[in-house]
């Protein structure tokens, strides 16, 4: 007959020892609520949020959010946020890319029916790809400059900058 024996807290273990994970965790999520909190950074969360929030390949637009809010130190919660809020606009979109594609590429489709889909589903994602990657910068710079004047202005009106 086996026996297993529960795993115990060891109430022996220094105080900082038990704590160190706990701490850490702490401070990882701190870190993510309080880093770019400057009406540049944040302006710049909302342009990068909504950016990533419409890749067109489903399934990537959260983790490539959690990339690049990392990569550039943004507020995490606030890109994450705005990911997730655009969602509606995400299939609109993600059709204005394919069109886009189709354009640029100089391919005519017509009407996209559901066996056209499944049948080019590899080329549609192309040029969604294409689509979004040439929209991509004009769509980052007019976020980001639409937003920035925004939230300049409530920073001013609550006292938390000086003009």
């Amino acid at each position: 007959m086996v026996v297993s024996t529960p795993i115990r807290f060891d109430a022996n273990l220094p105080a900082k020892r038990r704590r160190f994970g706990w701490r850490l965790i702490a401070d990882l999520v701190a870190e993510q609520f309080t880093q770019g909190i400057t009406t540049e950074k944040i302006a710049l969360s909302l342009a990068v949020g909504s950016f990533c929030a419409f890749f067109p390949i489903l399934g990537a637009a959260t983790p490539l959010c959690v990339a690049a809010a990392a990569g550039l130190r943004l507020n995490q919660p606030i890109v994450q946020i705005v990911n997730w809020g655009t969602a509606p606009l995400y299939l609109p979109l993600v059709y204005g890319f394919i069109r886009l594609g189709d354009f640029l590429l100089g391919s005519s489709r017509g009407q996209l029916d559901p066996a056209v889909l499944f049948h080019h589903f590899g080329t549609l994602v192309g040029h969604a790809l294409l689509g979004w990657a040439v929209l991509g910068p004009f769509w980052l710079g007019i976020g980001y400059f639409a937003a920035l004047p925004m939230l300049r202005a409530v920073a001013m009106a609550r006292g938390l900058t000086k003009a």
